[in-house]
């Protein structure tokens, strides 16, 4: 699919790559973290720093499944060159609506997966003893 359809798509494949690769950032920095309290026996709130990371993580590969910015909705952009050379203006008031109400999907999506990530991480760690 490459054109614009509100709710539904407002990104190309350029887009969806870079999408899915700041998913992946993300996804390394709070692996990353929660490597670093284990390996070095951090407190369990260090845990946070993975939270804010999870959901970066979750973010991209959210906004790349779904071929959606949710950044872009908010500005009432779409583009699918990747270069950001021909971003258009949604200039349809209720298409824009669309676009926030899937915006903001994928932000709880985001939210809710990071918070279900750092809780199992949580509890395992409880149990492998205090920190």
């Amino acid at each position: 699919m490459e054109h614009y359809l509100p709710g539904l798509c407002n990104i190309g494949k350029r887009e969806i790559r870079k999408r899915f690769g700041l998913g992946l950032v993300g996804f390394v920095i709070a692996l990353a973290i929660v490597y670093a309290i284990y390996l070095f026996g951090l407190t369990r709130l260090a845990l946070l720093a993975s939270f804010v990371f999870l959901i970066l993580g979750f973010e991209g590969f959210y906004q790349g499944y779904f071929r959606f910015c949710a950044g872009f909705a908010a500005m009432g952009i779409y583009d699918f060159t990747g270069s950001g050379g021909s971003r258009q203006n949604v200039t349809d008031p209720s298409a824009h609506l669309e676009d926030m109400k899937k915006a903001k999907k994928i932000h709880i999506y985001s939210i809710v997966s990071s918070a279900v990530i750092v809780a199992i991480i949580y509890f395992v760690l409880l149990y492998k003893g205090p920190m």
